[in-house]
């Protein structure tokens, strides 16, 4: 009887072993998921889309459209352009006086308002990257890229 039963053990112990081999186990795949992961996490942050100057200008364009309407129709209400922005979903910067901050996005853009007199007003990156200048003869876009200069007006 404890020769039998000793070789049972071991045959139901054998077969369970081989029954879990041939299933496989999600443990043998974490390295594999963990290098996709850290792959896709890369590329996306650090050496894709979210760095490129194509997407930074982009969000420049988003948020000077945004506030470019908002001071259109206060010049329109109250026949002058107002002296800080009190726009939805833009704070003024406690660190510097004169810049805000568009916090719509999860990556915050960064940018200063100046105005002359009633009629023109420029909304510029904090960088100095990426300019938007309104006036009554013309209103566009300037980006400066490390090779060039372009501009974009009569929008």
């Amino acid at each position: 009887m404890g020769r039998i039963g000793r070789w049972d053990l071991r045959q139901r112990r054998r077969h369970r072993h081989l029954r879990q081999m041939a299933m496989g186990s999600m443990a043998g795949l974490y390295p594999v998921l963990m290098m996709v992961l850290i792959g896709l996490w890369w590329d996306v942050h650090c050496s894709g889309y979210f760095m490129s100057e194509e997407y930074k200008d982009a969000r420049f364009r988003e948020t000077a459209e945004n506030v470019a309407t908002q001071l259109d129709a206060y010049r329109s209400e109250h026949g002058h352009l107002p002296d800080s922005l009190c726009v939805e979903g833009i704070i003024k910067c406690w660190w510097n006086e004169i810049s805000y901050i568009d916090t719509t996005k999860w990556n915050w853009q960064e940018f200063i308002y100046h105005h002359w007199g009633d009629s023109a007003y420029t909304l510029t990156s904090f960088n100095w990257r990426a300019q938007f200048v309104s006036s009554p003869k013309f209103e566009g876009y300037v980006f400066h890229h490390w090779d060039k200069v372009v501009r974009e007006f009569g929008i």
